[in-house]
């Protein structure tokens, strides 16, 4: 025989067991610890909730034993390791593991295979022992439950923690997709919350009794011990009911049979020594029938003529008072009317004398403006709070019901709706991408690009608020909730024939949608919008933003240049459906025309010259003068300036056209080559003296250098003192030593000149004396040496 017992945490479940087996000699098994058990297996092997797979493979491995009522893992006991703080902690969101819950069921089994077994633990009754002969659903408030495992002093949270854990663990343990919580129909349901353990022993022992009897019998001659027999025990629970109906005080609910039923009266029997009777209208139109159970109020023990006063729709109250509690315990919606606003929200009509305030917070899940719309309303609602001590108070919220019924209603979508299927709904809202469509409390993306094949400015323009219409699904998203929503898919996709009427080549007329940083955007036909980069505008234009050569609306010729069918995209050209201007440069500018053109710009290396709209001749600072260097360009032109220029380089096929002012004039350079061999006299103006010698100007304003060591023939003059006999603006005469026109380089040397000269004066004397006896160099020399020495 198979004793169940189930219950959230915390409810007496290991208590009631064990005094179970230990009185009848049943063996004890705790489904909870072996969960616990496994937990600690994974905590202590650093197993976390993240790796499921690896959890489940350690507790397949572990060896769990459990002998006279304590739990062995691997050999060692571990009850006392069982409910401490870092087990408590995760073992709800563990025994969620469904792999998991097999093992320890398969536990379970093994261990109460052939046995009379107390087992307790969650989902005892409905998955693990769905046919055991007694069922027990023991239950308790969640501050009941944390002030009892408080009280064990095994954990070392606070009151409040405990509490809060119980709470989030029975929240678990209720949505588990496996075994979640729930009450067998068959099982025996008890509040033990303002039960003592014995009271709670003996309603248990009485079912137990009532149904099974006979086997408790059998176990009492088995045992030989002090379980009283079938007849004792009837005797003792029938003294125990007395007893307690002794106890019962007025206002207390009770049960009662109907013995008889009149028009106007029903008449109870509620076990003493006079029945009670109520009035037929208490019931409406539901009247029971003799022999039904009927729970009602005692009113008054007895009154002056000996009867008991007890009340059916004091008990209908009292009754359904004890649903709502058990509503707000367990988290169940209950159901309510909306009657009136008032200050701060709403009051809320729950039937049954019971009334609730509705925070306008939390009457919907959109903030309320007029509540004018909401009254009358039948609706659920959360209890949010629920105080009774001096007086009800009921504070409620339709919100968070709201959020759950649309969060339910949209995995229902999710569940039966295909991507590609039609579905209907109401036009919500509208944002700058698109508009949100009702579905039925859950709302789908109309985005502005499913609207139409074609480009959408305005969502206003397809659709309106307030519209029911029909759209397909393309899209969903349960882990994001997302569903996207398109009525452009009513009708075929223009990309799907695009190859048959167009080809890269072809020139079209479109409509100019959007402008962009980097081009503009072009529909040549509803659903087919390419682009036409910035750079593919104009062949001699280059505009910085698209603004300046289109506007949103224009109406263009363009020339396919390519096109992406699974991209969907098309690049356009504007420029190629015009002549480009750069194919005839050569022949409109050949080299050696001579132009009048404007300054555009002025750059550190020169400036560009336009020669017409877009094509612009570029002039090198080396190209402005022969002679003079030009440092800086802005020196010598100006934006705006109007100059003559010669084209020196035409190159289309680049696009380089370049431009001189010099080239309007021979160079003087090679004018200079011509007239001046090496060794040529020249005559010349000093025009600075640096340490390294004199530069000094001669004909075409050509400027040459004079060598600091070229500046005298005397031998003995140093090199710095000559420097110092010439300053700028002095007259010079020199030789030409060194001339290259293509390096723009003149050589002159005073030195060379004078040692000319010298060499000059001395052929012709010795020309003129060669009839007078001869003279000699060394006689010259010597003569010189005598004028020397005379001086």
């Amino acid at each position: 025989m198979v004793i169940a017992i189930d219950g959230p945490a915390g409810s007496g479940k290991s208590t009631i067991a064990k005094m179970l087996a230990g009185r009848l000699g049943f063996t004890y098994v705790n489904s909870g610890n072996i969960y616990r058990a496994l937990t600690l297996c994974a905590i202590e092997h650093g197993v976390g909730l993240d790796d499921p797979g690896r959890l489940t493979h350690e507790a397949a491995q572990a060896r769990i034993d459990y002998t006279d009522g304590q739990l062995f893992l691997d050999g060692r006991p571990i009850d006392s390791e069982l409910r401490t703080a870092r087990v408590d902690a995760i073992v709800a969101q563990v025994s969620a593991i469904p792999a998991l819950r097999e093992i320890v069921n398969a536990h379970v089994r093994r261990i109460a295979a052939g046995l009379d077994a107390v087992v307790e633990g969650r989902d005892m009754t409905t998955v693990v022992f769905p046919d055991a002969e007694v069922k027990i659903f023991l239950d308790a408030s969640s501050d009941a439950r944390a002030q009892r495992r408080h009280a064990q002093g095994l954990s070392g949270m606070s009151f409040d923690e405990i509490r809060r854990n119980i709470e989030m663990r029975d929240e678990i343990d209720r949505n588990k997709s496996v075994g979640a919580l729930k009450i067998a129909p068959d099982a025996l349901y008890l509040d033990s919350s303002d039960l003592t353990l014995d009271q709670v022993y003996a309603k248990v022992s009485e079912n137990i009794l009532h149904t099974h009897g006979e086997h408790m019998v059998t176990k009492e001659v088995e045992m030989d011990a002090a379980v009283p027999s079938r007849d004792d025990f009837q005797t003792q629970l029938q003294e125990q009911y007395l007893k307690s109906f002794e106890g019962l005080e007025e206002g207390d609910l009770i049960d009662g049979h109907v013995i008889q039923v009149t028009n106007d009266y029903v008449f109870i029997d509620v076990g003493y020594k006079s029945e009670g009777k109520i009035p037929a209208l208490e019931f409406g139109d539901k009247i029971p029938a003799v022999g039904d159970v009927v729970k009602v109020i005692l009113v008054k023990k007895e009154t002056h003529s000996g009867e008991i006063v007890v009340s059916k729709k004091r008990a209908d109250e009292k009754v359904y008072w004890k649903s709502v509690a058990n509503a707000f315990k367990e988290h169940q919606p209950i159901e309510g009317t909306i009657d009136k606003e008032i200050k701060g929200g709403f009051e809320v009509n729950l039937g049954h004398g019971l009334r609730g305030f509705l925070p306008a917070s939390k009457a919907d899940v959109q903030r309320i403006e007029k509540g004018d719309h909401l009254i009358n309303l039948k609706t659920m609602f959360y209890l949010e709070r629920l105080y009774s001590e001096k007086k009800v108070n009921i504070v409620l919220n339709r919100r968070k019901w709201m959020e759950e019924d649309i969060d339910r209603r949209r995995n229902e979508f999710f569940q039966s709706v295909q991507i590609g299927e039609t579905v209907k709904g109401e036009v919500k809202s509208f944002t700058s991408f698109g508009a949100f469509i009702d579905l039925g409390g859950f709302d789908g993306l109309l985005h502005i690009n499913d609207m139409s094949w074609g480009h959408v400015t305005r969502p206003k323009d397809f659709v309106r608020k307030g519209q029911e219409i029909e759209l397909k699904v393309i899209r969903m998203e349960p882990e994001e909730r997302r569903i996207n929503l398109s009525l452009k898919h009513f009708s075929a996709d223009p990309w799907f024939t695009f190859e048959e009427r167009y080809h890269v080549g072809d020139v079209v007329k479109g409509k100019v949608t959007k402008l962009t940083d980097y081009g503009a955007f072009i529909e040549i036909e509803e659903g087919i919008e390419g682009l036409a980069h910035i750079s593919e505008f104009s062949w001699v234009r280059k505009p910085r933003k698209p603004e300046e050569m289109l506007q949103p609306g224009d109406v263009v010729d363009c020339m396919i240049l390519a096109y992406d069918l699974q991209a969907g995209k098309v690049s356009l050209g504007l420029k190629q459906v015009q002549e480009n201007p750069w194919d005839s440069v050569s022949t409109k500018y050949p080299v050696g025309v001579r132009l009048t053109r404007k300054v555009v710009k002025v750059t550190s290396a020169g400036a560009f010259i336009e020669l017409e709209e877009g094509i612009d001749g570029f002039l090198h600072i080396d190209d402005l003068s022969w002679t003079h260097k030009v440092k800086n360009p802005a020196e010598a032109l100006q934006e705006g300036q109007e100059i003559e220029v010669m084209v020196i380089e035409s190159d289309s096929t680049d696009r380089n056209i370049r431009l001189g002012v010099k080239q309007l004039s021979e160079d003087p350079w090679r004018s200079f080559a011509k007239a001046y061999r090496f060794g040529a006299i020249v005559d010349g103006v000093v025009t600075s003296v640096t340490d390294f010698g004199v530069f000094v100007k001669v004909q075409g304003d050509i400027e040459g250098l004079i060598k600091k060591q070229d500046l005298s023939a005397d031998r003995e003059e140093l090199y710095d003192d000559a420097l110092k006999r010439f300053t700028p603006g002095m007259e010079v005469k020199a030789a030409v030593v060194d001339l290259n026109p293509d390096r723009q380089k003149l050589g002159l040397s005073i030195r060379d000149l004078v040692q000319r000269q010298q060499r000059e004066e001395m052929s012709r004397f010795m020309q003129d004396d060669d009839s007078a006896g001869g003279y000699t160099l060394g006689d010259l020399l010597k003569g010189r040496d005598g004028d020397k020495t005379n001086s």
